[in-house]
């Protein structure tokens, strides 16, 4: 804040302030809007923003008050004080009982402060200013560093604990500890730790939801005796979106069961880790067809291809082959840049080779044109580098995903050391006595370590009202991708002209699932999967069904072009209008949950999570990552 600002300026300043952190502290800052403090304080927007960027801003307040504190404190001179430690002391219960009275917003201000760069400097200013301060009165950086390390470490565990306390009186207790290790003058000597016993302690895992990501975490976890566990989950089956099911001799996929560069993907170093053994059967290459301005042409999926194609010139084709090398040797300029959006905007290429970029993002990722702009070029970099140097792009397990789901649920129950809870959904969790317990409908249970296997948006909602509730604030506006899932299981084959074809104009597709995997239909039937990528922006229910109705309209009638009869052969029909694909829309304005946040004690894996690739891969690359880590604290254990 300028010091030199007038003192009415000044004074509205401060008065906007103490409303929003009042309100911050009422509501949450979470749950308090801009229009929310302008209403509040009967200003408007304008002045508002006159005197603060936004109301992140207002949260600078908090670690700027607390520098003023330490200015002060600093500004005494040793005759000033009596007792070194009590001087130290006075400035931590000082600093203490000035956040004391807003424990939620601080818990706000911690979360924000490691995802927000200006907060996160504020942050690191005022951990600086603290240590350089003490470091004047007691000038051993060790020593410095502890107290620091103190203060921070109690307003830490002071937000994350449920139970109400007062932070002045915890600093206080963790001042006595710390001054009992302060006042020996003996250099630090290590910790001493007892080796564990071998057998004499295992470690109890919970894993909440049993998709793939909690399937493959738990199976990983199962294979050592050192572990045990309870898999939870909600619905009376496994598998989540991988769900597989059977009717009328047809085996149906909520989704596909295709996977993207299998000989580069993670399910291979699954297939050899966890023994799993399954097979896979590439789509054929040459008949992938894109259908644009009426016309068929071959979709540009290798070179061959590429050179069949009528989407491109031949000039074009020579520019598209430089931007796949590019990708292969991982120097594609589209790294450099932001989104998509941001690359296409500034490339020279031709509006045609613009609009094939944005089509393979949009099939890839399963999103429209709009949201392909906004998919980070560093992301898009990584996947084509993988995709491209595939000699296998397009692969599906042949028998669905149910292969894969039955051989992890099948490693699981060959221990007796975990369990496998349908229908029992996790509604609460809490910490007490060095635990984390569960609570369910029927019973609590506690547990050493805790993974979440679920969408993140399901997360967000189970940690509401916990200690750890502010630090999933980043996260709990991701969008889910949503596409409308058009089944058509057939009597008998009425069509086969191509195993894939992708309407460019309407931005749906149709694959023939059965054309490569006849394990899904009785004899001589037919299986049909039509996709359309949906917008999720709407201005009410009637409009979002409009859209909706027309995505059908759009769908039967690519159905009606090129698969003539088949509204008379069909057997079965399962018809998704908005079937979530992956719980994180991976765009610029989503954040992927890491597999651990600071300050959070859990472990998090899924489609929505960092890992490698997109869609599944990020469910089984981010499981394996979760799995291994908890291995690692067990150092006493061999892995296999």
């Amino acid at each position: 804040m300028d010091r030199f600002m007038r003192a009415s300026t000044r004074k509205k300043r401060d008065y906007l302030m103490d409303v929003a952190l009042k309100l911050f502290v009422e509501r949450g800052y979470e749950h308090v809007s801009v229009d929310d403090i302008i209403a509040a304080t009967q200003t408007s927007k304008g002045t508002f923003y006159h005197y603060f960027e936004g109301k992140d801003e207002i949260l600078r307040e908090i670690p700027r008050k607390q520098m003023e504190l330490i200015q002060v404190w600093c500004s005494r001179t040793p005759s000033q004080v009596r007792s070194l430690e009590s001087h130290v002391n006075r400035l931590m219960l000082d600093l203490a009982e000035a956040l004391g009275a807003y424990r939620r917003l601080i818990r706000s201000w911690i979360a924000l402060s490691m995802q927000n760069e200006s907060l996160k400097a504020a942050m690191e200013e005022l951990k600086q200013t603290l240590y350089e301060s003490l470091l004047r009165w007691l000038p051993e950086p060790g020593k410095a560093k502890m107290l620091t390390t103190a203060y921070f470490g109690t307003v830490m565990l002071w937000c994350a604990i449920e139970e109400e306390t007062n932070l002045t009186e915890r600093m206080r207790e963790q001042l006595a500890w710390v001054w009992t290790g302060l006042r020996h003058n003996k250099e630090a000597e290590p910790i001493l730790l007892e080796a564990e016993r071998k057998g004499e302690h295992n470690m109890k895992v919970a894993i909440i939801g049993g998709g793939l990501a909690g399937l493959t975490a738990a199976a990983y976890l199962s294979e050592h005796q050192g572990i045990e566990g309870v898999l939870f989950e909600r619905s009376p089956q496994l598998g989540g979106r991988a769900f597989t099911y059977e009717k009328a001799g047809f085996t149906l996929n909520y989704g596909a069961h295709a996977i993207y560069g299998i000989d580069r993907h993670t399910i291979g170093d699954l297939e050899r880790e966890l023994g799993l053994s399954f097979s896979s059967k590439q789509v054929d290459k040459r008949r992938v067809m894109y259908y644009k301005n009426d016309q068929l042409t071959p979709a540009p999926l290798d070179f061959v291809n590429l050179m069949r194609t009528e989407l491109l010139n031949p000039i074009q084709k020579m520019r598209f082959v430089g931007e796949i090398t590019a990708i292969i040797a991982n120097i594609h300029n589209v790294r450099n840049y932001d989104t998509l959006g941001d690359y296409l905007a500034q490339s020279d290429a031709d509006e045609d080779v613009k609009e094939l970029w944005e089509h393979l993002v949009c099939s890839n990722f399963f999103i429209t044109p709009e949201e392909a702009r906004k998919v980070s070029g560093a992301v898009i970099s990584d996947y084509y580098h993988n995709l491209f140097l595939s000699g296998r792009p397009v692969n599906y397990v042949l028998g669905s995903w149910a292969v894969i789901t039955n051989q992890l649920k099948q490693k699981i129950d060959l221990t007796s050391r975990w369990e496998i809870a349908l229908r029992e959904g996790v509604d609460g969790i809490r910490y007490a006595d060095r635990k984390f317990w569960l609570q369910t409908k029927t019973r609590e249970l506690e547990f050493d370590r805790v993974i979440f296997a679920m969408p993140v948006q399901q997360v967000c909602k189970l940690l509401k009202d916990t200690p750890w509730e502010p630090f999933m604030a980043p996260y709990e506006d991701n969008t889910a991708t949503e596409v409308m899932v058009y089944d058509i299981g057939m009597n008998r084959v009425v069509a086969r002209p191509f195993s894939y074809i992708s309407d460019m104009d309407n931005k749906l597709f149709i694959s023939d699932v059965s054309a490569t995997d006849h394990t899904l239909v009785p004899e001589g039937g037919q299986l049909l999967q039509g996709i359309a990528y949906l917008n999720d922006s709407f201005e009410g229910e009637d409009e979002r069904k409009a859209y909706l109705d027309k995505k059908t309209e759009q769908m039967e009638a690519l159905f009606d072009q090129h698969y003539p009869g088949w509204r008379e052969a069909t057997e079965v029909k399962r018809v998704s209008k908005k079937a979530m694909v992956s719980s994180v829309k991976n765009i610029a304005s989503n954040r992927l949950l890491p597999n651990r946040i600071e300050n959070v004690p859990f472990y998090f894996c899924g489609d929505g999570c960092q890992g490698k690739g997109e869609l599944a891969e990020r469910a089984f690359s981010s499981a394996r990552l979760a799995a291994k880590a908890i291995l690692e604290e067990m150092p006493q254990l061999q892995r296999a």
